[in-house]
């Protein structure tokens, strides 16, 4: 049995949720480390015992662990706490070594070849980092680096950036860019893997089509879809990039979270989080299009090469190991499953351990990221209100009861406590909204009475991460024009800044069906944009100087040194 150890004297408590992110293998390819996102731990798991041999307590909310070529030390991008914690690996025991600051919200990690040097993707700060003791060199990797892959003769280095959908590569020679290239119209880049030849980088992703979310559209794949890409490593290669649809018709892939290849090459796997499922594709077989792949998986891979195995709970993230058998991080189950892929069957699960029985928040948190809950599984809440937050893109639905009026996706931070709901302020019941929601946006079944309160009960938790941005002399100037002189704390106060009342701030034109807006809290600001409704402003500066200046609404007008304290405060919220 295994008994929860001590970590700085304190015994780590058994009943919290392990919830692993990331998983990674040790090189004897018989051990495991997870990252353990809602307990604050990292554990090492025997996946042939089927056992855990060891956790140990590191910084807030970690989402990624990698570990160094020899098997001995391992490290944790720890979100909330703007570190990396530095780990040795025993035979059957984990020891924090430091803790290196790196920036706000650290993501996907490597460990360099050579294994001298750590490799980190910071979020909020849009740049990949190297580091060994401390921080040593910076690339800028705008918007929200997510997910980084190392090819295996440890040369090039891949950086997937979910809000921008945006992937780098880096010469790791040369220390420069070799290449940027955007997917269009993708966002939600997760898994990243390099080619077993490695020729090219595989992203996984969502695609927004620009179409009404009705349920014709739906259904016809023309609002979301699941993609895999292909990018050339070749600079100058002409077509640069392929892809391949993952859904099929009637049975969408919801919310694709990470990729693998298996050593020997010939299957590509993905943990579709949405739809509880590992998918497995024929790699050599996959029907890569330079141009628009569809809307559905290739028929003829359907029949063979194509396989769905159901995991249940929520699959975060997937690695072979050298005998190509797929471990499987489940966030929701809190355990690893070991799946061997020619029978498609789970042979092994692993409990991190966890409580015996879920809450009502965390039975909101399985529908929130429940893509079966929508017509036909082609999405999640969690798709569009990534984690809780926002993917920052519009979409087209009737939540305002007309459709041609794309808006911005609202973050659901602190969403129970910022009544009322919708951009236009209609809304006034928060169970009335996730109803709505889950059967006019998703069109999916009517939820019951309990389902709505267990909903309710994880929205309660959203809080948002803490802000990175300190208070100086420019936010607290910024403070006092946002009070008093350019006039935004008439309609944005209070402890959450923004009210209960609707307001025409002239966003509408003339004749338009819409005069009044719900002001959006702007608690973590600096965590959003584009900016507006319809995500007009592209930035605070653009913001403030042209679509909603201070005398457009009442205020005074500012000048350009009070504006940049203006958005130096804003950033602090």
């Amino acid at each position: 049995m295994f008994v929860p150890p001590r970590s700085g004297g304190r015994v780590i408590k058994s009943e919290l949720h392990r919830s692993p992110a990331d998983l990674v293998l040790l090189p004897d390819g018989k051990r495991a480390l997870t990252a353990n996102h809602t307990s604050d731990t990292v554990s090492l798991v025997d996946i042939v015992a089927g056992k855990v041999l060891a956790e140990v307590r590191c910084g807030k909310k970690p989402v990624a662990v990698a570990c160094s070529p020899d098997g001995k030390r391992a490290a944790v991008s720890d979100l909330w706490s703007g570190t990396i914690t530095q780990i040795l690996v025993g035979n059957s025991s984990l020891e924090v070594v430091r803790s290196v600051t790196v920036g706000s919200f650290p993501r996907g990690l490597v460990f360099a070849q050579e294994g001298n040097c750590i490799y980190a993707a910071i979020g909020g700060k849009n740049e990949v980092v190297q580091l060994s003791g401390q921080v040593n060199q910076r690339w800028p990797a705008p918007r929200e680096p997510r997910h980084l892959a190392l090819s295996q003769d440890g040369k090039w280095l891949a950086a997937a950036s979910s809000q921008s959908a945006q992937v780098r590569c880096w010469n790791l020679k040369t220390g420069e860019l070799h290449w940027e290239r955007k997917i269009e119209d993708a966002f939600n880049l997760r898994g990243l893997a390099f080619s077993p030849d490695g020729q090219a980088v595989l992203c996984v992703h969502n695609v927004r089509r620009e179409f009404p979310v009705s349920k014709d559209n739906i259904e016809k794949g023309w609002v979301i879809d699941s993609r895999v890409t292909k990018l050339a490593l070749k600079a100058d290669a002409v077509p640069s990039s392929w892809q391949v649809a993952l859904d099929t018709r009637g049975q969408a892939v919801g919310d694709p979270n990470g990729l693998a290849l298996s050593g020997d090459g010939k299957i590509l796997a993905v943990a579709a989080g949405g739809t509880h499922e590992l998918l497995l594709l024929d790699a050599p077989a996959l029907p890569w299009n330079a141009g628009d792949p569809g809307d559905f998986l290739d028929a003829d891979l359907q029949k063979k090469g194509f396989r769905r195995i159901e995991l249940r709970g929520q699959p975060t993230a997937v690695v072979f190991t050298k005998d190509n058998k797929a471990v499987v991080a489940n966030y929701l189950l809190d355990c690893l499953q070991v799946v061997d892929v020619h029978k498609g069957t789970i042979i092994r699960t692993i409990p991190l351990v966890g409580p015996a029985q879920r809450s009502a928040a965390r039975r909101g948190q399985a529908l929130f990221y429940d893509a079966r809950r929508s017509h036909h599984q082609w999405f999640s809440c969690h798709t569009c209100h990534v984690d809780g937050h926002t993917c920052c893109l519009n979409f087209d639905t009737l939540n305002d009861g007309c459709y041609g009026t794309p808006k911005m996706t609202p973050s659901l931070h602190n969403v129970s406590k910022t009544g009322p709901w919708t951009w236009h302020g209609w809304q006034k019941d928060l169970g009335a909204a996730v109803k709505h929601s889950l059967t006019k946006t998703m069109f999916g079944p009517e939820p019951t009475k309990t389902e709505v309160a267990d909903m309710l009960a994880f929205l309660e938790t959203l809080t948002p991460p803490p802000n990175p941005n300190p208070v100086g002399p420019e936010a607290e100037r910024g403070k006092k024009i946002f009070h008093e002189k350019a006039g935004c704390a008439r309609c944005h106060r209070g402890p959450y800044y923004t009210s209960r009342g609707n307001y025409d701030v002239g966003l509408e034109p003339d004749g338009g069906p819409y005069k009044l807006w719900n002001p959006p809290s702007l608690i973590g600001l600096y965590d959003r944009g584009p900016y507006l409704h319809d995500g007009r402003a592209k930035s605070l500066q653009e913001l403030l100087q042209k679509h909603h200046t201070p005398q457009m609404l009442g205020g005074e007008k500012i000048t350009a040194q009070e504006r940049a304290d203006l958005i130096a405060f804003l950033l602090t919220l």
